[in-house]
């Protein structure tokens, strides 16, 4: 348990500064006051101590440029992979000291702030069916999406949700530093003015850059500081979901209105929609207009690719008769010989993805998936 007491006896055994003693017993109060759930992080030295990572690496990641005159390390690993609406979509991967101290603010500082209730995606207990279930028997459905929505978060958007957490501005800063990735010299980026940073930092020199970093998609941190960001814009969609009679939730980048009310009419859903990306460009985000969709009573609703038609959610007939017609070859033909007549790279990947669709059937459907488990388990599997 912390104790101011103790600390200053500890801090006067060791000859530290009386000022200096001072200042970090009252930012640790400071934040203990905010939020007594979050770690101290007195400093950057004070962070590498808590993370075991050497307080050169979290000076080379805080600024973005070797240290010293050494050689400069790569913070992430880039590779990109096709998206199925066409596009490639980038992934930045850590390398291991910087994935490690990623995971300790995931784990430490960001798991232990909630997002606004809207909120669906990558908190504890939270799922793609508890989203689709607020949905249920939904009369009308209005579906946005967000384009690029990790990378349309700046670095002096996580700076606020650190500093709005009560750590000091110099650590959020170098704590948005960490969770973020540098914006390449000849991106498209230094065409948009809120991407040029305007002030020069004459106190550290070597935080300096020409534009704002973004989050990149592959850190640990990303999803939930997406998360953070994303809290007020949640307020205000909500706010005006409320307003036209709407239940509205987002996961991830994917934002969902429904209405119980069959008389809502088209025109009131066009509305909410032009009110709703008014919201989101303010706050820095492009909405992919070709993803928006009004769905009317008559039509058969779909929310994260799960059916809302009923009660529950449920998968819908396309995943079943996929499904369905990978156990029936299998009985029929026998493993290797399905396995080769659907081009699976080997036997064994094609028994990984079967055992996958049933488990995600699991959690939809456990009765469904049962029964196809069941089947699934009295293949004669060469592997």
């Amino acid at each position: 348990m912390w104790s101011s007491h103790r600390y200053r006896l500890e801090a006067r055994q060791k000859n530290l500064p009386e000022s200096v003693v001072q200042a970090a017993i009252a930012q640790s109060e400071k934040l203990l006051t905010a939020d007594p759930s979050l770690p101290s992080i007195l400093s950057l030295k004070h962070l590498a101590v808590r993370c075991d990572v050497p307080y050169s690496d979290l000076r080379e990641f805080a600024s973005r440029r070797p240290i010293d005159g050494n050689q400069p390390s790569l913070p992430y690993q880039n590779f990109s992979i096709r998206k199925r609406s066409g596009g490639r979509r980038f992934i930045h991967v850590p390398n291991p000291k910087l994935m490690v101290v990623q995971r300790w603010i995931n784990n430490h500082i960001l798991q232990e702030v909630k997002p606004h209730r809207a909120s669906h995606a990558f908190t504890r207990n939270s799922s793609i069916k508890k989203c689709a279930q607020i949905h249920c028997g939904s009369a009308w459905l209005v579906k946005l999406d967000i384009a690029d929505f990790f990378e349309s978060v700046s670095e002096i958007q996580v700076f606020r949700v650190f500093s709005g957490m009560g750590y000091s501005p110099l650590v959020a800063f170098e704590l948005a530093r960490i969770c973020t990735i540098r914006t390449p010299t000849h991106s498209p980026r230094q065409y948009f003015k809120q991407w040029v940073v305007r002030n020069i930092n004459h106190t550290i020199y070597a935080y300096n850059d020409r534009y704002l970093g973004y989050l990149p998609q592959g850190a640990p941190t990303s999803p939930l500081l997406a998360n953070l960001v994303m809290r007020q814009c949640d307020k205000e969609l909500s706010e005006i979901a409320a307003t036209f009679g709407m239940r509205y939730t987002r996961y991830s980048d994917d934002v969902t209105f429904s209405s119980l009310d069959p008389a809502l009419g088209r025109d009131a859903c066009r509305k909410l929609i032009f009110e709703a990306y008014a919201v989101l460009s303010s706050a820095g985000y492009r909405p992919n207009a070709r993803k928006s969709t009004i769905v009317p009573p008559s039509a058969r609703k779909l929310v994260l690719g799960l059916t809302i038609d009923g009660a529950e959610p449920g998968l819908t007939k396309e995943f079943k008769d996929r499904l369905r017609q990978h156990l029936y070859f299998l009985e029929k033909l026998g493993a290797i010989d399905h396995a080769f007549n659907r081009k699976f790279d080997s036997v064994w990947g094609m028994k990984a993805h079967i055992k996958g669709l049933i488990d995600f059937a699991k959690m939809i459907e456990p009765n469904y998936a049962a029964v196809c488990r069941e089947r699934f388990n009295l293949i004669d599997w060469p592997v």
